[in-house]
C-alpha cells in the first residue's frame, strides 16, 4: 500500500518519518512530526513513547501487553492515555460502530478484543483506521465507558479524527469530537477496508 503523503494542520510538517527504533509502521506514523524531546522519554527504568506538550504521556501500544505489564506502565507515568492498535479488528467488521448524525456519543461493540483491555485505568484510544461511515476517515474512538458481555467488548465514547488526536499529541491543540452529520449506512454501523499499516 502507498501512503499519501500528508503535512500537520497545526505547523505544516511533512508527516514523514524515518524509522525508529526498529518499530513498525504503525507506531511510526503517529510519531510523524514530533519533535525527539518527545519521543522516548526517560521514566525510572521505563521509557514512554510519546510524551504530549500538556505532559500527558501516549503509549503507542500495536503489539500484545500483559495486565502486570499495563498496571506497572500506568504507575509509572502516572498521568497517561493508551492508544491501541485496532485497525484490524474495525476493518473486519469485529469492532462496530453505531453512530447517530447529530451526536458525538457513539456505542461500539467489539468481539474478540484485546483480552488485556480491562486492566486499563487511563483513557483507552482506539485507533480504527480509515472508516467507510466517514467517507475514508481515518477515526480514533476514545472508549470511555467498557464492559465485557461473554467474549465482547461493549461500551460507549467519543470520535475523534486521526488528524486531530495528532494534533493535540503534537502541539497540544485541544481535542474536539468528530460529529458525524451525513452518510450513515442503513445499519448504522461503520466498516472500514484499510489496511493495518494506516497513516495519519
Amino acid at each position: 500500500m502507498t501512503v499519501p503523503e500528508q503535512f500537520c494542520s497545526a505547523c505544516g510538517a511533512r508527516l514523514r518519518a524515518p524509522r525508529v527504533r526498529g518499530e513498525g509502521a504503525w507506531n511510526q506514523h503517529w510519531r510523524q512530526g514530533l519533535s525527539k524531546a518527545q519521543q522516548f522519554i526517560a521514566y525510572g527504568d521505563r521509557e514512554a513513547d510519546v510524551r504530549c506538550p500538556c505532559g500527558t504521556v501516549v503509549e503507542l501500544q500495536n503489539g500484545p501487553l500483559s495486565r502486570n505489564e499495563i498496571e506497572h506502565r500506568e504507575r509509572v507515568y502516572g498521568n497517561m492515555v493508551w492508544l491501541f492498535h485496532a485497525v484490524e479488528a474495525h476493518a473486519k467488521n469485529r469492532l462496530r460502530l453505531l453512530l447517530t448524525p447529530g451526536k458525538v456519543h457513539v456505542n461500539f461493540n467489539w468481539q474478540s478484543p484485546r483480552q488485556t483491555i480491562d486492566a486499563c485505568r487511563r483513557d483507552v484510544y482506539l485507533d480504527l483506521g480509515a472508516s467507510d461511515q466517514a467517507r475514508g476517515l481515518h477515526l480514533v474512538l476514545k472508549a470511555s465507558r467498557r464492559y465485557w458481555q461473554t467474549s465482547r467488548l461493549l461500551g460507549s465514547g467519543r470520535l475523534y479524527t486521526a488528524q486531530a488526536f495528532h494534533s493535540w499529541m503534537a502541539h497540544g491543540v485541544p481535542l474536539v469530537p468528530w460529529n458525524p452529520e451525513n452518510d450513515i449506512s442503513d445499519d448504522g454501523y461503520a466498516q472500514s477496508t484499510i489496511s493495518t499499516t494506516a497513516s495519519v
